[in-house]
């Protein structure tokens, strides 16, 4: 028996309807095989020839993604295994998957921008935007006296959550000396966005809104816990907390802002219905096109899904920008 007849009827048929069976019969082929552990090189404490030398040495295979800075595949080792390794206990490496290196590239943080991570733990997105930062600066560093320093806000309203993302701020250099070279300041807020940005109407150059979501890229059905919540009201229930982020982050931008919003699900209530709402809530802002840097992506005009597959599970991204008047 195919093993995706445990997912809920109701979700197989919406994926379905909304995908085609094609497309389809590939994300419940994806949902079943175990993906390979890949990992972005912190900049911030190493370079991608450092870290190759260091698998090369202990006959690691890797692989390089051509198409994303920074990011690999080990094939050979266990996300366990490479955890373990030495670069990685000293954050030389951050273990992540290609679709979470994804939002941040699309939002392209530049040197001296000020930029706002909504829902910031366990701080995989904000250490690569810090560290986009750091490599953006270096060449200006030779007027560094007159250098514009950019900036962070990374909130986080769990305690338990925002203890992981300080431990991973620190490990990652993204808090300190490594942090002041690359002229970028991070801050941690533990607080609740919907709050917390009220202080911050009109601050932002670029946010970057990575939600709750309910997760159906992710599922895995060697873990049952991954689907066994599933159902269409979840979606509805999170499109609510969604709406209620977005209310809250988009004054924050200044004119000429960028937004890039993004779920780990395949629900359209969370993605392209979120699209709309946001479009009609606030006309002052566009949507921007996206050129997606991995294959196997589902094109909609209100932004992309990356299909899961066996390298990388599923994303939904938007780029919305707000005009200068």
């Amino acid at each position: 028996m195919n093993s995706s007849t445990h997912l809920p009827q109701a979700l197989r048929d919406r994926l379905n309807r909304q995908f085609g069976v094609t497309a389809t019969t590939g994300i419940l082929k994806a949902f079943g095989e175990k993906r390979a552990p890949t990992f972005r090189v912190n900049t911030l404490k190493a370079n991608d020839e450092e870290v190759m030398n260091f698998l090369r040495e202990r006959a690691i295979a890797f692989e390089r993604v051509k198409t994303m800075p920074h990011a690999f595949i080990v094939p050979k080792l266990t996300d366990h295994e490479l955890l373990e390794l030495e670069i990685c206990q000293e954050g030389k490496i951050y273990v992540q998957g290609l679709s979470s290196m994804l939002p941040p590239l699309i939002l392209n943080p530049k040197h001296g921008e000020t930029v706002l991570d909504l829902c910031a733990a366990p701080g995989s997105k904000t250490s690569q935007m810090a560290a986009m930062h750091a490599e953006r600066a270096l060449p200006f560093q030779k007027g560094a006296e007159t250098m514009s320093v950019g900036r962070i806000i990374a909130i986080e309203k769990d305690e338990v959550r925002f203890q992981k993302l300080e431990h991973t701020l620190r490990l990652q250099g993204v808090q300190g000396e490594a942090t002041a070279k690359a002229w970028v300041v991070v801050e941690a807020i533990c607080g609740d966005s919907l709050s917390v940005c009220k202080k911050f109407h009109g601050t932002f150059d670029k946010i970057l809104a990575d939600v709750p979501c309910s997760a159906e890229g992710r599922i895995s059905l060697s873990d049952p816990r991954s689907f066994g919540f599933w159902s269409e009201k979840n979606a509805v229930s999170h499109a609510k907390l969604q709406k209620s982020l977005l209310r809250a982050a988009v004054p924050c931008l200044k004119p000429g802002g960028q937004l890039v919003y993004s779920t780990c699900t395949l629900a359209p209530e969370e993605n392209e219905d979120m699209v709309r709402f946001v479009l009609n809530e606030f006309p002052e802002l566009h949507l921007r096109t996206i050129t997606p840097p991995l294959p196997g992506y589902y094109g909609k005009k209100e932004g992309f899904y990356l299909l899961p597959t066996a390298r990388h599970e599923g994303l939904f991204v938007a780029h919305f920008e707000r005009d200068n008047a």
